[in-house]
């Protein structure tokens, strides 16, 4: 008897042929470009400075390199390039050529060669710059050897980078993947982009908080060219490779990116029509990328801002003698590069949500940004206020004297500070969340429904309950000290001050959060009230009598027996269908 093989479990077989072809190439990939690295850079120096192979001390270490790294390099060339042939043939069928896993292998390889191009280049061109900046050729990292290493390491790379792209261009859906495929590609544009902008913002920052430095450096007594020998020119070239290395990849990508989008509104695939294909301005991962590339670009701001507002506050107060050059210019070289990028960024996401709105997904994510920066801008509010309350009452408590020098000034410098940055942040962000959950109909259900307005607003009442319990039972717990006569009891310290001052502040926090969950609870019950209020008020179906009860009958029964006839109708059509799949994976396992 001929054994039935189902269609699910040649599914099941094709996915793990698949799963071992992709698995075994990729591995093979890696054993053999790790092993052409280890022979560029044991043979290139030889060739290069004429030495013998079989020079005294190095012809063991020479021997067993090149035999074990051309050994990786003759078995692992190829195993990937059988592997590869046959992954080839089957991308030929549509089905294969727009799979998943296939997309997953096809990113991981040129993640995988991208990295190591970017690495080499960056080597070969932050040693050029250094040249170029007067550095010698002898205390140059590039010469006699590496040049040559880093590039034909950055050649090959780049080589079998721009191959792999090519096969996904070649698999036709390059922009209009459905499902996991499209995923993997965004999730890659993602990596790739932040990644570039990274390098961009703090290049570019490194290199203007370098001019700052040359600025002020007369009112140092160390000037950045008394640093070190070499000093500067290899902070200018590391500055400078970081901008070119992550403005070239921040902007490719980006423009790679758009042109998919406008490709897609072009050819009309951006419609309702196609919900299987929603608009790529809509996607979570293109949102979740702009909405990380901003809070990058905010912190680049932010942080700068409230540093250089307490060196300010430290230097008016008299504790500047903290304050270096080095700080100041660093900062000032952040604070415009951030402002310039937070402002393009934002407006790239306020652009999109105009122009895509919104979809499930990006709504989420645009929630998930707006109270996440919310609570974060809550937490640094109540550091800074804790800070500068404990200051002032300390002063108050204590005196004029105190414990450390300088310690009630960096207080207060830090928690003002921390107050001017931590406020705004937290207000635009709570108010425009607010605003939203403040609407009736729809979008205001769905904003006080959503999981994480909830869950910001119990994480800080559950987190500001947390903290008037301990705070306050350590102040009850000192003062019933005292009043035993402990003498090691200090109910007025500052330990206790510290206490009252982080539940008092906990507990405004905490009651303002409980008052917006008891008013969105209030507002979701009256909705409730109307709902069932304006059922009464409905009219009610008229009764139907003897004769309209066998119609309404008659009626039921032919419209089960149409869905009965329909349902047989798609269980052939499924049958067929399962057949056509099984006979197609059979001819594959014969191929």
């Amino acid at each position: 008897m001929t054994e039935q093989i189902s269609p699910t479990n040649t599914g099941r077989l094709a996915t793990i042929r698949r799963l071992y072809f992709y698995l075994v190439a990729f591995i093979s990939l890696i054993a053999g470009l790790s092993a052409l690295r280890g022979l560029i850079e044991v043979l290139v120096p030889f060739w290069l400075t004429g030495a013998a192979l079989l020079e005294t001390n190095s012809s063991n270490f020479v021997r067993d390199q090149i035999a074990r790294q051309g050994a990786f390099l003759i078995v692992s060339t190829p195993v990937f390039l059988i592997h590869w042939r046959y992954i080839r043939g089957l991308a030929e069928k549509p089905s294969e050529s727009s799979a998943a896993l296939r997309k997953l292998f096809m990113y991981a390889c040129m993640a995988l060669t991208l990295i190591v191009a970017i690495e080499t280049l960056y080597q070969l061109i932050e040693g050029s710059v250094e040249l170029l900046l007067g550095r010698s050729l002898v205390e140059s990292a590039l010469w006699p050897n590496q040049w040559l290493i880093h590039l034909l390491l950055a050649g090959t790379h780049l080589a079998l980078f721009l191959y792999f792209a090519q096969q996904i261009q070649s698999d036709g859906d390059l922009g209009t993947e459905k499902g996991w495929a499209g995923t993997w590609r965004r999730l890659f544009q993602m990596i790739v982009g932040l990644t570039g902008l990274g390098l961009l913002i703090t290049g570019a920052a490194s290199v203007l908080a370098f001019v700052w430095q040359m600025l002020l450096e007369f009112f140092s007594d160390i000037t950045f060219m008394s640093a070190g020998v070499g000093w500067w020119q290899g902070s200018i070239a590391n500055s400078v490779t970081n901008v070119m290395i992550g403005g070239l990849i921040w902007r490719l990508n980006l423009l790679r990116w758009d042109t998919l989008m406008a490709v897609r509104v072009e050819q009309g695939l951006d419609t309702k029509s196609l919900p299987f294909l929603p608009a790529e301005g809509r996607t979570a991962l293109r949102r979740l990328y702009l909405y990380i590339a901003t809070i990058l670009s905010a912190i680049s701001a932010l942080v700068p801002a409230a540093v250089l507002l307490r060196m300010g506050i430290l230097f008016l107060l008299g504790a500047g003698d903290s304050v270096n050059v080095n700080d100041i210019s660093l900062q000032l070289g952040f604070l415009p590069i951030g402002i310039l990028a937070w402002r393009w960024h934002w407006g790239q996401v306020s652009a999109e949500a105009r122009h895509y709105e919104d979809s499930r997904e990006s709504e989420l994510v645009r929630r998930l940004y707006y109270y996440s920066i919310a609570a974060t801008g809550l937490v640094l509010l109540w550091i800074g206020l804790v800070d500068l309350l404990r200051a002032l009452l300390d002063f108050a408590v204590i005196g004029a004297a105190s414990t450390e020098n300088n310690f009630r000034t960096e207080q207060i410098a830090t928690g003002v500070s921390l107050i001017a940055v931590g406020a705004p942040v937290r207000v635009l962000h709570w108010r425009t969340a607010q605003r939203a959950a403040g609407q009736d109909g729809p979008v205001g259900r769905s904003e006080r429904g959503s999981w994480p307005r909830r869950a910001y607003l119990y994480g800080i009442a559950l987190v500001g309950a947390l903290l008037i319990l301990f705070e306050l039972a350590q102040v009850i717990y000192r003062l019933f000290l005292w009043a035993l006569d402990n003498p090691n009891a200090d109910p007025f310290g500052i330990e206790t001050l510290d206490s009252l001052v982080r539940s008092g502040t906990a507990a405004i926090f905490w009651t303002l959060h409980i008052i917006v969950i008891r008013a969105d609870s209030q507002q979701a019950g009256e909705e409730e009230e109307v709902v069932v209020e304006e059922h009464p008020l409905a009219p009610t179906p008229p009764t139907p009598q003897a004769g309209e009860e066998e119609e309404v009958v008659v009626e039921e029964h032919s419209r089960r027996d149409e869905l009965i006839s329909r349902i047989k109708r798609l269980d052939a059509e499924l049958a067929d269908l399962r057949a056509e799949l099984a006979a197609l994976d059979q001819d594959a396992d014969r191929d």
